[in-house]
């Protein structure tokens, strides 16, 4: 039995901190929203998961991180939202008196820094902490909530690290798979939320099984480049926050990219954005991943028309005929 602390009270926080009880550990939870947090109290998060209870009520439930501390975790996951992760840590780093392992479950990049999300992590607990690990690949939490068989990848430079943290979350229906390349597998978890968007314009505009294929490899292979020139392993890409992740994200209406796309394909970018409450993470990070496709002449048409679409007016409506003008081996 281990002591988790899980800051977030959202969506992906809860089911993970749901999957840790259900598996016997202590758990605290931390949250800013003192209704969200009340109704965890009761076993409750109705904004995401309307009744369905968590297995168990946490042993801690608060809105103040300095009664996190005091749990004394040895376990902190970081499942706040990923443009709150850094002035998060801050705001309770220099108070924590005992190393523990960080776990981080932020897809995306830095928009500070353009950095996968360890390295920036890593800056600020690099001394008060036993090692970090990502916890990543195809996994809606609503489905984990329901106990929807799901497998997913822990990412760490050390190994061994990654293995302890997955068997904290091991069970009969979710199942961590210890990987080491760190680089690979945030660069994926970024890139596939830009190509989300691109499919979903795609899966709205266009019905053909034929077409839809025809996009998600071409997708593939780009995602597959930029891991490259990040210097990520080609191997990565067959693991669950690999093909999994890229398939889960790119082809479901959960997945807010992909909705996003859709809706772009519906009523334009302006009005998709406007109409738009949730954290799309992937239209930053096409900004990012566009300069370095520019500059570093990295064959992504993909990429490169829907930088277009989202940033420079381009009709959405032409989206799939452009791609394959530029298509090449």
């Amino acid at each position: 039995m281990a002591k988790i602390a899980v800051l977030g009270t959202g969506a992906w926080g809860t089911a993970l901190a749901n999957i840790l009880l259900e598996n016997h550990h202590q758990v605290a939870m931390w949250g800013i929203n003192p209704n969200e947090v009340n109704y965890i109290k009761k076993r409750l998060n109705p904004k995401y998961f309307t009744t369905k209870k968590l297995v168990a009520t946490p042993d801690l439930v608060t809105t103040d991180l300095l009664e996190i501390l005091r749990f004394n975790p040895q376990y902190i996951i970081l499942a706040v939202p990923s443009k709150y992760i850094i002035s998060t840590i801050k705001s309770f780093i220099d108070d924590l008196k005992t190393k523990c392992v960080f776990v981080n479950v932020a897809k995306g990049l830095n928009p500070r820094n353009n950095n996968i999300w360890s390295i920036s992590i890593k800056k600020i607990i690099k001394n008060k902490c036993k090692g970090l690990v990502t916890l990543i690949g195809p996994s809606f939490a609503t489905e984990v909530f329901k106990n929807e068989p799901t497998m997913v990848n822990t990412v760490s430079s050390n190994l061994l690290l990654a293995k302890k943290v997955g068997i904290l979350f091991n069970n009969h229906h979710f199942k961590c798979i210890e990987i080491d390349d760190e680089i690979g597998a945030e660069i994926l978890g970024a890139s596939k939320n830009v190509m989300a968007i691109a499919l979903g314009v795609t899966y709205e505009l266009h019905t053909s099984i034929n077409t839809r294929a025809a996009l998600l490899a071409q997708v593939t292979k780009e995602i597959a480049r930029i891991v490259h020139f990040y210097g990520g392993r080609q191997e990565t890409m067959m693991q669950f926050c690999g093909i999994g992740d890229i398939y889960l994200t790119c082809t479901d209406d959960h997945s807010r990219n992909f909705s996003f796309g859709k809706n772009i394909a519906k009523v334009g970018v302006t009005n998709a954005l406007v109409g738009n409450t949730k954290t799309i993470e992937g239209y930053e990070t096409t900004k990012i991943l566009y300069e370095i496709v520019k500059q570093h002449h990295i064959n992504a048409p993909v990429l490169i028309e829907i930088y277009k679409i989202l940033f420079a007016n381009k009709n959405p409506k032409f989206f799939v005929r452009n791609v394959i003008k530029k298509i090449i081996q």
